[in-house]
C-alpha cells in the first residue's frame, strides 16, 4: 500500500458519518458494514490513546 492509499484518520471519520446516513436511509441491510467501520474506528481511538501514553511517559 502506498502513501497515498493510506486510510487516514479523515478518511475513516468520512466513511463513518456516509454508512450512518446510508444505514439511517436505508435500514439495517447495512448495518454489518456500519459495525465494521465502527470497529476501525473505536480501535483508532484505542491506538491514539496508547500512542498519547507513550508520549507523556516518555516526557517525564
Amino acid at each position: 500500500m502506498t502513501q497515498s492509499q493510506r486510510l487516514t484518520d479523515e478518511n475513516l471519520h468520512e466513511a463513518y458519518k456516509i454508512i450512518a446516513g446510508i444505514v439511517k436511509q436505508h435500514g439495517e441491510t447495512y448495518l454489518p458494514i456500519f459495525k465494521r467501520v465502527h470497529e476501525e474506528v473505536e480501535l483508532l481511538k484505542k491506538q491514539n490513546d496508547l500512542l498519547s501514553i507513550a508520549e507523556q511517559i516518555a516526557g517525564q
